[in-house]
């Protein structure tokens, strides 16, 4: 039997009621916490079934776009990830060109702040209240992720940032 309109309504308004208290008794990351484990058992459930869909749909937008469009969509991509951390590559690149070692800047806390006033004012600055991820680490430069930045990826980073800074511009 076909429930009414109103029966409908009811029940929508009941939801959206009894969701309104669950946010307010839990909070948003209830919902993504539980969101979360969905997906992960929907995966774990259907991964194979998804696979074929995901195959299927990237086959079809090939011959639809070409390669070129999987490119531009790397190209962008690969942008983004960089503009999130121009900043504060552009500070420890300043810091650098003052002398400053790398496994030093690294390690650079807070508590550090007020010898660094030449470089909140060119960049850091902006850095912290801006592009800076929210974490609970001292640390003055994170990863985007918000953990602290290695050694060996900083010297790799930084060495080609310095190799493209001082390539004439074509």
């Amino acid at each position: 039997m076909p429930s009414s309109p109103k029966t409908n309504s009811s029940r929508r308004q009941a939801g959206q009621l009894g969701g309104q208290a669950t946010c307010e008794k839990y909070g948003l990351d209830y919902y993504r916490a539980i969101g979360s484990m969905g997906g992960r058992t929907t995966m774990a459930r259907h991964a194979r079934e998804y696979d074929v869909y995901r195959r299927r749909g990237g086959q079809a937008t090939k011959r639809r776009y070409g390669r070129e469009h999987f490119r531009r969509l790397a190209r962008r991509s690969a942008e983004t990830r960089q503009a999130a951390t121009a900043q504060r590559d552009a500070v420890i690149l300043d810091m650098l060109a003052d002398g400053w070692k790398i496994p030093t800047i690294i390690q650079l806390t807070f508590d550090d702040l007020p010898g660094l006033r030449k470089y909140l004012r060119n960049g850091l600055g902006h850095y912290l209240k801006s592009e800076r991820p929210e974490t609970d680490l001292p640390n003055l430069f994170v990863s985007k992720s918000g953990r602290p930045l290695t050694l060996a990826n900083t010297y790799k980073v930084m060495r080609y940032k310095q190799t493209k800074q001082n390539r004439p511009k074509t």
